[in-house]
């Protein structure tokens, strides 16, 4: 009698073993094996026309629309403080204060570390457009895109809020967060999810 409880007792244990083996399997077939596509990540015009990958003009007509998107798509915060606990310090502006003709502006890139930090107020607040993601086609598989800083060291954030490495030139991404934004959320102290301090906004352009 206890060699057939004990047979019984190491088939249900392989078979839960067998179940949970499968959910793993199934989880890393939705996350490890999601399409990658070929893009580009830059923190200025100059560091995209001189990687010698694109002309001029294609540089400086990729950075407008990363900037037009970063006013459609930027998460919006109600306090100052709200977007730095989540974006870092000196990481955040008005919305009302966006905008230069060749570099992201305000903030920091990988060839200029000087910021400029918004004046506290009332009114929402957004993150600094860090850098700025796209691909060789306008219009393609690749939304041209702003870029955030990350919650952590190595990390940029796209506007949806999806991790990707901070690193300037050809970059592999996931097919999702490629895909053009939607528009900006009001976004309350943790809503990506997570808590404590972000790295800064010099994490972008390794």
């Amino acid at each position: 009698m206890k060699d057939i409880d004990l047979v019984s007792s190491r088939k249900r244990s392989r078979k839960v073993t067998l179940i949970a083996m499968g959910v793993g399997v199934s989880a890393f077939a939705l996350t490890g094996c999601e399409e990658k596509l070929d893009a580009f990540q830059f923190a200025t015009v100059d560091g995209c026309i001189t990687s010698g990958e694109f002309t001029e003009a294609y540089c400086k007509a990729q950075f407008a629309t990363a900037q037009q998107e970063h006013a459609r798509v930027a998460p919006r915060y109600q306090t100052l403080a709200d977007c730095e606990a989540e974006h870092g310090p000196q990481a955040c502006q008005r919305p009302a204060s966006m905008g230069n003709k060749d570099t992201v502006q305000p903030g920091t890139n990988s060839d200029n570390q000087t910021t400029q930090h918004a004046s506290t107020g009332g009114g929402l607040w957004m993150p600094l457009m860090v850098g700025w993601m796209m691909g060789r086609a306008m219009g393609g598989p690749v939304a041209t895109q702003p870029l955030y800083t990350g919650s952590k060291p190595g990390t940029a954030r796209t506007a949806a809020g999806a991790a990707v490495d901070a690193k300037t030139g050809p970059v592999s991404v996931a097919k999702s967060k490629a895909a053009r934004p939607p528009a900006g959320r009001l976004m309350a102290r943790g809503g990506f999810g997570r808590t404590g301090r972000s790295t800064g906004i010099r994490s972008f352009g390794g």
